[in-house]
């Protein structure tokens, strides 16, 4: 993989979850109005770059960040199934450790956090998010990239193009809802980064790849 880009990877905005289960990639969670709000400050922080394609996750909360994003730039919305959530085992369950480690048979799923044993490995994750943003690079014809995904793929991705492979949660990288983390790539590689987490961002975890107790 060698190409030369700016990449803004976007983690979605604040989900409407009253149930405080840990949704993964199960259909039907939306936007909240904080997530809203959290989609347009990103907007905002990318008005002005050289947008050439904005492309997401096939799931909702994302699809709509990105239409937020797209919209000041007349962009349309590409959607890449590569850029999903992580897959997990612990789809429906409640974000508390009772909920996570109430059951005996769940436990030996979380055996071991470091691949993790509780679902999408993180090898898998880096493999086809370095595919779908190569994809993407190419696609946008030389203009800036914008992703739209969830915690962990960014977190992955970040750290693969980054040149690091440690699990997300060892590199004590931040990636808040509504956050855009920007990566000036030269020849496969960041050479650069910066990150904007909106003044209205929510740290709340959206992903059970992370570690099991978020």
């Amino acid at each position: 993989m060698s190409f030369d880009a700016t990449v803004h990877l976007v983690r979605h905005g604040q989900v409407h979850n009253p149930e405080g289960v840990l949704y993964g990639r199960l259909p039907g969670f939306r936007l909240s109005d904080l997530g809203r709000a959290q989609a347009a400050a990103a907007a905002q922080r990318l008005a002005k770059a050289q947008v050439g394609l904005v492309t997401a996750s096939p799931l909702e909360r994302a699809q709509e960040t990105a239409a937020i994003i797209a919209e000041p730039h007349g962009a349309e919305v590409g959607t890449d199934p590569r850029l999903i959530e992580s897959g997990t085992t612990l789809e429906g369950v409640g974000r508390t450790a009772l909920g996570i480690f109430g059951s005996p048979r769940r436990w030996w799923s979380l055996r071991n956090p470091f691949k993790p044993s509780w679902g999408e490995s993180f090898a898998e994750i880096r493999a086809r998010m370095l595919a779908a943003i190569e994809d993407a690079v190419e696609a946008a014809g030389g203009g800036e990239v914008v992703i739209v995904s969830h915690q962990t793929p960014v977190l992955v991705a970040r750290l693969a193009l980054s040149g690091q492979r440690v699990p997300p949660w060892l590199a004590f990288t931040p990636c808040a809802t509504g956050s855009v983390t920007t990566l000036v790539v030269e020849g496969g590689r960041a050479v650069s980064a910066s990150y904007f987490a909106p003044p209205i961002a929510s740290d709340a975890p959206d992903s059970t790849a992370t570690s099991p107790g978020t």
